[in-house]
């Protein structure tokens, strides 16, 4: 059965920028947050926001890198409505321990049920620190440089292989449908 995960390869030293961008940022850092709030039970990272409007040279870098990756994805499934990341993208940093620990999908509130691709990009080794995938009976590696993508529905149930031993970093957000191109019919 086919499981919509696909692993892209993105160029090491944009990961190392990446985690000097989250160590160096104060203004958009603070602790992880998800539907329940603040909660290290669910989730316990500290999160960098960035915006796609921003002018900073090493995101410009990263969203030119995902653009391609996003076009490669989208040809493979044939699917045709374009798409734009989310306003706010992520990255963030799992202490030895931390992690997103619950299943959970990227769409699954009101709020975010316009998503529909995830982007994750592990910024650094992490043996034994992936993700699983539920349904798919899939866990991917927490290895430098690799970019996943899935459907951010419900059968995409995933959640972080937590490492006693390492911290992690990621970069994450995701894929809404680009409502500017789409015709409205009604």
């Amino acid at each position: 059965m086919e499981s919509f995960i696909r692993i892209y390869k993105v160029d090491k030293k944009l990961c190392d920028e990446l985690i000097k961008y989250h160590k160096s940022n104060v203004e958009y850092k603070a602790p992880g947050e998800t539907g329940h709030g603040i909660d290290k039970n669910y989730k316990d990272s500290i999160d960098v926001r960035f915006y796609n409007q921003s002018t900073n040279k090493t995101i410009l870098k990263f969203f030119n890198t995902l653009s391609v990756c996003v076009v490669k994805y989208l040809n493979e499934f044939k699917i045709e409505f374009p798409v734009n990341t989310d306003i706010v993208n992520l990255i963030q940093w799992y202490p030895k321990g931390g992690g997103f620990k619950v299943f959970h999908s990227e769409s699954q509130s009101l709020e975010s049920s316009h998503r529909r691709l995830v982007y994750m990009l592990y910024l650094n080794n992490v043996a034994n620190g992936g993700t699983e995938f539920k349904y798919q009976k899939i866990t991917t590696e927490a290895i430098k440089g690799n970019l996943v993508i899935w459907p951010a529905e419900f059968t995409h149930l995933h959640k972080g292989v937590i490492s006693k031993t390492k911290e992690k970093y990621i970069a994450t957000g995701w894929f809404q449908m680009d409502n500017r191109t789409v015709k409205n019919y009604a």
